[in-house]
C-alpha cells in the first residue's frame, strides 16, 4: 500500500522522478538552470529538449537518459555515474569538473563539446563521435573508445588517455603530440596519409608493431 492519496503504478510504468521534476519546475519558472538533484535508477528515455540547460551539482547514479537531447548544455561540479546515455545528443556540450564513470555512451553525439578539468572511467563509448571537442586538463582512464570518432581534437593541457582501448578508432587531424599512449590498444587507428597525428606521441616498445603497417614498413621475422 502506498502513502495516503498516493496513485499505484500500473505495471511498467515509472513514477515522476526528481530530476525529471525538476526540469518540469525550471521550465515552468521559464529558467534552464538546475542545481543540487542528486537521483539514482530514474529512467529518462522522454525527457523534452535540453539544449542550452546548466546543471550544477548534479549526480545521477544508474539512470537511463538514451537518446537524451542536449545540445549546447553544460555540466558544472556534477557525477554521472553507471548511467545509460547511448545515443544521446550533447553536441557542443560543456563539461567542467564533471565526472562519468561506467556510463554507457556508445553512439553519443558530443562533437564540438568542451571538456574542462573533468574524468571519464571506465565509460563504454563505442562509436561515439568526439569530433572537433576540445579536452583540457581531462582524464581518459580505462575508456572503450573502440571505433570512436575522435577526429580533429584539441587535446590540452595535461590531457590524459590510461588504459584506454583505441582500437580502430579515427584520430584524423588529431594531433598526439606529447600524449603517452603506452597503456593504450592503438591497433587500427585512422589517421592522415602523412601520419602527421604521431609525431612526438610516446608508445611502448611493443606497441610499434600496430603502426608499422600504416607506415608501409614489413617485419622479417627469423
Amino acid at each position: 500500500m502506498g502513502a495516503p492519496g498516493q496513485r499505484e503504478l500500473a505495471q511498467g510504468e515509472h513514477a515522476r522522478g526528481e530530476l525529471a521534476e525538476a526540469i518540469e519546475r525550471a521550465r515552468a519558472l521559464g529558467e534552464l538552470y538546475i542545481e543540487g538533484v542528486h537521483v539514482t535508477g530514474e529512467e529518462l528515455d522522454d525527457l523534452p529538449d535540453l539544449e542550452f540547460f546548466e546543471f550544477h551539482d548534479v549526480t545521477l547514479e544508474q539512470c537511463t537518459l538514451r537518446g537524451l537531447r542536449a545540445n549546447k548544455a553544460s555540466f558544472y561540479d556534477s557525477t554521472l555515474h553507471g548511467c545509460d546515455l547511448s545515443g544521446a545528443q550533447l553536441e557542443e556540450a560543456y563539461f567542467a569538473r564533471t565526472r562519468l564513470a561506467s556510463c554507457k555512451l556508445e553512439g553519443t553525439q558530443l562533437t564540438k563539446s568542451f571538456w574542462r578539468s573533468s574524468r571519464l572511467l571506465a565509460c563504454m563509448c563505442r562509436y561515439a563521435n568526439f569530433g572537433e571537442a576540445t579536452l583540457e586538463r581531462t582524464s581518459l582512464v580505462d575508456c572503450d573508445l573502440r571505433e570512436a570518432f575522435l577526429s580533429e581534437m584539441r587535446l590540452k593541457g595535461r590531457t590524459l588517455l590510461e588504459g584506454c582501448n583505441l582500437t580502430r578508432a579515427d584520430l584524423f587531424r588529431t594531433s598526439l603530440k606529447g600524449m603517452d599512449l603506452s597503456t593504450c590498444n592503438i591497433a587500427g587507428i585512422a589517421v592522415s596519409d602523412t601520419h602527421a597525428e604521431l609525431r612526438g606521441m610516446r608508445i611502448a616498445p611493443e606497441q610499434a608493431v600496430d603502426l608499422v603497417g600504416m607506415l608501409g614498413v614489413t617485419i622479417v621475422e627469423d
